[in-house]
């Protein structure tokens, strides 16, 4: 996973659980603020309907004084049963607009409704529900389980009784339904989810915005890194302190120190080599001219008197040019190089390249094919590097197709971006992994006679340009080689 990517679900999740942990206190206060008004409701309508029996029960007594306590409770137990305009403000009271409460009982002390907004209700034994104001201490969960998914109701009561008696005459029974308030809810819910997913995803755009923004100077070092790996100079510059990101800056200037020390220890290393390698070439390629030379003079003196010795002569002959040839492949490695930019169309290139290889493809039995680029365009190259890199890679896959019937060697050229591709498919044998990794080592060769001069010439080429060489290949399904490269390589003018 990226840096970017981190960075992106870490902003995004604590963004998340921020905005949870909001969504569930504004939640516990909607469910609170609704279950607070249920309850007011309640006790303003239990108020109301206590007023009115006691404004009934007034009525009945007045000029009267009962002779007893079970006189008055005889008194007001008629007075209520027998109101019939209380059962009607009874369901006034519970259709009021606004309410939750679905039913008004009032109960006698034996627990049987006297009167009720539900007229099946009277005489009945009240019905037994959990108290509003319990439900209201229940705490977050219980009060959100209770609204959002039970369906029962919830009583608040009001006790109507007389002094010095502990138990009242009346209860006044209010039950509040918590379907009536899920409806009420639902907007207020629907409104603050909506407006949390919106806060989410702003969130997370501006997570994504931040990311990038935050990761900026982390690619301007992974660029430097890269110009340095590639053997290019970064360039000396001293951080300004008016820079905001003059830290990263500093890191920069010590790169760039770093980078200049690198091309001097190179160019140091690769003088040393060049030297060595000349050296040594000059002192093997002296004796072996002289050797050559002999062998011929030999050839000459004794072709007639000896002639068996012939095969001999030639045995030598040839294992002399064979080491003369690894000389000059080894100096060529090691030798500076100046890239001479010129600009060309990569697409002729390669057709040049096929027609330089047709006849030993003809002599191969192998089938030589281009494919043009969607569209022409033009690089700014060494011609003479790219053009020696095809080759080397073309000569390989005609001989690794040698042995087939049936070969065919396509090659490809495209642009992406701003880099080219020349593309080499053979349908040959192909080549296990673990000879893929060091088909570009210098000298490495599977095959008899080879130099293992040619990939490793190419890659160095490739490398001088910005660029790189790439193999992709399996046994039984061939093998297909890439090299990629700038398109525009002007400001890559001389390595070492």
């Amino acid at each position: 996973m990226s840096l970017r990517t981190r960075l992106l679900l870490l902003s995004v999740s604590t963004v998340a659980l921020i905005v949870t942990a909001l969504f569930a206190l504004q939640l516990n206060s909607l469910t609170k603020t609704w279950l607070d008004y249920a309850g007011e409701r309640s006790a303003m309508a239990g108020r109301f309907i206590q007023s009115l029996i006691f404004l009934q029960v007034a009525d009945s007594t007045s000029g009267q004084r009962p002779a007893s306590l079970a006189e008055t409770k005889r008194i007001w137990n008629q007075t209520v049963a027998g109101d019939k305009d209380l059962a009607d403000k009874l369901v006034e009271q519970a259709a009021m607009p606004n309410s939750s409460i679905v039913e008004i009982n009032v109960v006698g002390e034996d627990g049987r409704v006297i009167v009720s907004s539900v007229p099946s209700r009277d005489g009945q034994p009240a019905p037994q529900r959990e108290s509003l104001a319990a439900l209201e201490d229940s705490g977050f969960f219980g009060r959100l389980s209770a609204i959002t998914t039970s369906t029962t109701d919830y009583e608040t009561r009001i006790p109507l009784g007389i002094s010095d008696q502990p138990r009242p005459v009346f209860e006044i029974q209010l039950l509040v339904s918590t379907i009536l308030l899920q409806d009420k809810l639902h907007g207020d819910l629907v409104q603050t989810a909506m407006v949390s997913l919106l806060a989410l995803l702003a969130a997370a755009a501006l997570a994504g915005a931040s990311t990038h923004f935050a990761l900026k100077p982390v690619k301007r070092i992974s660029k430097a890194i890269d110009t340095l790996s590639m053997g290019r100079p970064l360039g000396l510059f001293l951080p300004e302190e008016s820079r905001e990101d003059r830290e990263i800056a500093a890191v920069e200037y010590k790169l760039s120190l770093l980078g200049e020390k690198m091309q001097d220890a190179r160019r140091d290393a690769e003088s040393a080599i060049g030297s060595l390698a000349r050296g040594v070439a000059h002192e093997i390629k002296n004796p072996l001219n002289a050797i050559s030379l002999r062998l011929e003079t030999l050839r000459m003196r004794i072709a007639g008197e000896v002639p068996e010795a012939e095969a001999d002569i030639d045995l030598v002959s040839n294992e002399v040019h064979r080491l003369d040839r690894v000389v000059r492949t080894f100096l060529d490695l090691n030798r500076p190089m100046e890239l001479e930019i010129v600009e060309f169309d990569p697409a002729q290139l390669a057709a040049t390249v096929i027609e330089i290889m047709r006849p030993a493809a003809t002599q191969a039995g192998v089938e030589l094919q281009l494919a043009a680029p969607s569209g022409p365009f033009t690089v700014q190259a060494d011609r003479g590097l790219i053009e020696q890199g095809m080759l080397n890679v073309v000569n390989n896959a005609i001989q690794a197709l040698t042995s087939c019937t049936g070969g065919r060697v396509r090659t490809s050229v495209s642009r992406s971006g701003e880099n080219c591709t020349i593309a080499v498919n053979d349908n040959g044998p192909g080549m296990p992994r673990d000879l893929q990794d060091r088909i570009f080592e210098p000298y490495f060769t599977t095959k008899s006679g080879g130099s293992g001069i040619g990939l490793a010439v190419t890659k160095r080429a490739m490398e001088l340009h910005g660029g790189a060489i790439s193999v992709e290949s399996s046994p039984g399904h061939g093998t297909t080689m890439a090299m990629t490269f700038p398109l525009a390589g002007a400001a890559v003018r001389s390595h070492a």
